[in-house]
Order: C-alpha cells, then structure tokens, then sequence
C-alpha cells in the first residue's frame, strides 16, 4: 500500500500534510499502546500502514472502566494536540491551522459511535457489560449503520461540492465491510470468553455470577447469545407453566452444545437426556 500510496502524495504536491496527518494518527496510536501497556493489556501487533500504525490489543478481560480509558486514550491525544498547537498559534507560530484541524478532525471523528472507531468500541463495551456479547454487537451494528447512512449523505454533498473528494464515501465502504466481517468474530469470541472463563474460575476460585431465567422451548444457542463476558451463569429452565424444569450451569451448556446442535431446545434436550443419560 504504501508503494502506491506515496507516489500518489507525492504526484497531488501533498506531502506537508500528509506528514502532518501521519503524525497525528500515530501519536493518536501511541497514546492507545501507552494505555494498554498501563493497564497491563497485551500488545498483539503493530502495523504501519499509509495512515500511520494499526496496534492490536488482546484486553486479557480487563474492567470496562480500563477498556474505555483504553480506547479514549487515542482521542485524548489528539485534543491536547489540539489545545497546545491552538495556543502555539494565538502566541507565537502562525502557520499551525492544519495540524489544529487534523488533531480535532481525528478526535471528533474517531468518537463517533461507529465500530471500529474508538467510539464505537466503547459504547460496545459498554452494552457487552449490560447486554452480553451477542447483543451488544447486534445494537452496535444498528447504531453504527445509522450513522453511517447520515455520513453516506455527508460523503455525496461532500463530493459535489468538491467535484472531486470521495474520502468519506471510501470510509462508509470500509466501515460496512468491517461490520459484515465481525458478525463471525463476535460468535468465536463469546465461545472463547466461556471456555476461557472456566479455566480462569478454577484459578480464582471465587467468581460473579449471573442467574438466567430460559423459558424450555428456547435453544441452547439462544442462552449462548445473552451470556456476559466476564460472568459465571448458572441457567434457570422454566416450562409453559413458569415452573421450574431444572438448573444448569454455563459448563453444562458447553458440553450440551459439544454433545447437541445448538439449535436444540431444553425441552428435546432433556427428552432425549431422560432416554440416554449423558
């Protein structure tokens, strides 16, 4: 990428800004690596692409308080770029309005509640801690697709008033293509969190729980779904009646899951457990 890409900087007389941009968004990545290494979260992977470096960041189950400081982090940089290139300006260098421009542009921007913009990760977070893993994706990916059709109208006016920029309309075709992409990770994810979790139990000893009530009709990948990512469940099986069928643990379901289809519900799960016990 960057061998086409700087050629093209170079062709459009574009460098002065490009380099100032490039700044920017790596001092906005390196203020999320600084973070995570501060919170003790693992550092995966950097990569340097034409728009500075991409960190991958493993959370190891960190507080959502930590994950959100995390992934504000970046923003945070930007805007004191913003404040000290703002005051440099009114006091002694005059030809700082496009370093002032990009750090706000990236800080507002990246706070957009659309995943993967850092934006978008917190309010992920913050439903995932409420909601679950599957759910909190579902809500994300609706609210990210709304903002997304109001930055499609942004991107057309945006083109026709310069005749020629269709940057934002690039980014609504990267950020969908990201959204269809996560809908198989957040699955992988939520199976991982739960295997994980067991091993993690064993090694505290203590753990917090939360209690689920299922009606019986209802599958096991239905209670898989509504699961927390960082809570024990012991699963409460109701029938019509609202009576109670039996207790389950989280543990349990795995093995149900590994033994069954996911899509079996309780009811013919247990019929068939009462003829062959597992």
């Amino acid at each position: 990428m960057l061998i086409v890409f700087i050629p093209l900087i170079i062709y459009f007389d574009y460098c002065d800004k490009y380099a100032i941009i490039f700044f920017s968004m790596i001092a906005h990545e390196l203020a999320h690596i600084f973070t995570a290494k501060l919170m003790n979260a693992e550092l995966q992977a950097i990569k340097i692409l034409p728009i500075g470096i991409h960190a991958t960041i493993k959370y190891n189950y960190l507080s959502l308080a930590k994950r959100s400081f995390i992934n504000i982090s970046g923003p945070i940089a930007n805007l004191l770029f913003f404040v000290v290139c703002f005051i440099l300006k009114a006091y002694c260098l005059n030809d700082m309005l496009f370093f002032i421009y990009a750090n706000i542009s990236l800080a507002v921007f990246n706070l957009l509640p659309i995943f993967p913009l850092d934006g978008g990760r917190i309010l992920k977070d913050i439903f995932e801690a409420k909601l679950g893993l599957f759910k909190a994706s579902k809500y994300i990916r609706k609210i990210s697709l709304v903002f997304l059709i109001l930055l499609s109208f942004l991107g057309v006016f945006q083109y026709f008033t310069s005749r020629y920029n269709i940057s934002l309309l690039v980014l609504v075709i990267y950020f969908l293509f990201i959204l269809k992409n996560n809908e198989m990770e957040v699955a992988l994810m939520n199976i991982k969190n739960i295997v994980y979790r067991g091993l993690r139990f064993k090694k505290k000893g203590i753990y917090p729980v939360r209690e689920l009530a299922v009606i019986e009709t209802k599958s096991l990948g239905d209670v898989i779904k509504s699961m927390d990512f960082d809570r024990f469940h012991i699963i409460y099986i109701l029938n019509e009646n609202m009576n109670l069928v039996r207790v389950v643990t989280e543990q349990e379901i795995l093995d149900y899951a590994v033994k069954y289809n996911v899509s079996i519900s309780f009811k013919n799960l247990f019929e068939d457990y009462a003829k062959t016990p597992l």
